[in-house]
């Protein structure tokens, strides 16, 4: 009949609720009503069996005074519909609204000589003195402070089953239009949801296809949008990286078949004499060049898997960074020595210590370093500076070479790009030491900027945090 599980749950869920209400309220509650109906009609019936008996307060039996009462009796019968009678103390029925036992009536008066509740279905009646069954309240009437007659008003028991009929005749009109309402509801909302959810798995087939471009044809609300939005970022976060797989696997396989072309052509140039033994120098070390580009490409893609799967797991400890500067800046010395290159070191004090992972941070000046050396111009120089600030520790690297176009600057930090101007400076670079200098700095919850003036220079400042100089004992 339905389509879609929702439709068909949301049905099912209605015609429970119909089930539950209508039985809750014709077996359970239907005997509640009858209980209030009961009160609320025994309630009237004493305010009138009060009224009868203050009529009948110090009435002598003349029969003009009983004439009176009686008219009055046949009146409130009528129109309450409840039947009245009086009797005397010797049980004589005197007045009967409802002639159904007739004045010739005796009423077993020692059965019923006080004031009382008669609700029990079984005596009906009263002897036949009422023409059905139903309740009765019995009351005196006093004649000089003593009792006189007893004043009997009953109600008809259909009275009451007609009254509480009446109220679950209503009560279950209104219940079958509000399930009806409920049911049209609740169906119009089901196939609105379910449209939106079919819109949402069709957009999911066409990302899972790789149309990661398809957007819905529709705006929708509430969760469901959101839903949607996180698809769009899902898809748009698929999308790249699969574009970046593509680009990760040309560039390896560029960055390793260059060095292994290299190394295959010259090995085998050796090999079978094309290259003369006293000429054999000059290639192997172009070998060995080679195989040093292929390790630290190797290196630098396990540490940077590393990163990726397991994250950066920093061991943090307090150290003087001033000192680990130096140290670095001395492993240049050679380097720096063939282009006659100068580092010059501006140290807000001796020693400023800071808080962070020693090792990785030194990886970090090294790889900033080895940039600055690789894109400096030869006999110019390379300005290493630490400041302080509140507590934070700035370290600045800044060489005076090519720079890097304004265009290309945000694109250093990820992996694998070089820029056209860099790409004839260095030749052994994998375009990897940036991306992982900029995971190291992230994990640390730190910043990293670049400013940079084609044919200018080009300056990395990162921060750390600071810490007090620790004590000596």
């Amino acid at each position: 009949m339905f389509k879609g599980s929702i439709l068909k749950k949301t049905v099912f869920v209605v015609m429970v609720v119909a089930i539950l209400y209508f039985g809750i309220l014709n077996l359970f509650f239907s005997q509640i009503m009858k209980e209030n109906v009961k009160k609320k009609q025994l309630n009237n019936i004493q305010t009138y069996v009060n009224y009868v008996a203050k009529e009948l307060y110090d009435i002598e039996e003349d029969e003009q005074a009983m004439k009176n009462v009686s008219y009055m009796v046949r009146s409130l019968s009528k129109t309450t519909a409840y039947d009245f009678a009086i009797v005397n103390m010797y049980g004589k029925v005197i007045l009967e609204s409802s002639n159904t036992a007739g004045n010739n009536h005796n009423f077993n008066i020692k059965q019923y000589n006080e004031p009382c509740i008669i609700d029990d279905e079984d005596e009906g009646t009263l002897g036949g003195l009422f023409d059905s069954p139903g309740y009765t309240i019995i009351g005196e009437a006093l004649c000089q402070k003593e009792p006189a007659y007893l004043v009997l008003v009953h109600g008809h028991m259909s009275a009451i089953e007609e009254e509480t009929d009446g109220i679950l005749i209503w009560m279950n009109t209104a219940g079958i239009f509000a399930i009806i309402l409920l049911l049209i509801f609740g169906i119009t909302i089901s196939r609105k949801y379910v449209k939106n959810i079919n819109m949402l798995i069709k957009l999911t087939v066409d990302y899972t296809n790789g149309n990661y471009d398809e957007r819905l044809e529709q705006q929708i609300e509430d969760e469901q949008q959101r839903l949607a939005d996180s698809i769009y970022l899902l898809g748009e976060k698929t999308k790249g990286i699969i574009e970046y797989q593509k680009n990760f696997v040309a560039n390896v396989s560029h960055d390793f078949r260059s060095p292994l072309t290299s190394i295959k052509g010259y090995t085998g140039a050796i090999k079978d004499g094309t290259i003369p033994y006293e000429k054999q120098d000059k290639y192997l070390d172009i070998i060995l060049f080679e195989a040093d580009r292929l390790t630290g490409l190797t290196q630098n893609l396990l540490r940077l898997n590393e990163f990726d799967s397991k994250g950066i797991k920093l061991e943090l400890s307090e150290f003087n960074i001033c000192e680990m500067i130096k140290k670095a800046a001395r492993t240049f010395e050679a380097t720096c020595a063939s282009k006659n290159l100068k580092i010059r070191l501006i140290l807000a004090e001796r020693e400023i210590w800071v808080k962070a992972d020693q090792s990785k941070i030194q990886q970090v000046i090294h790889n900033l370093i080895d940039n600055a050396v690789k894109f400096s111009n030869e006999e110019s120089y390379i300005q290493i500076t630490v400041s302080e600030k509140d507590w934070k520790v700035f370290i600045s690297v800044k060489d005076f070479g090519i720079g890097i176009p304004q265009e290309a600057q945000a694109q250093i930090w990820e992996r694998f790009y070089k820029t056209d101007l860099s790409r004839g400076k260095d030749k052994k670079g994998t375009g990897l030491g940036l991306s992982i200098v900029k995971q190291i700095i992230n994990a640390h919850k730190e910043n990293i900027t670049v400013d940079s003036t084609v044919g200018e220079g080009t300056e990395f400042k990162f921060s750390l945090q600071r810490v007090n100089k620790p004590k000596t004992t």
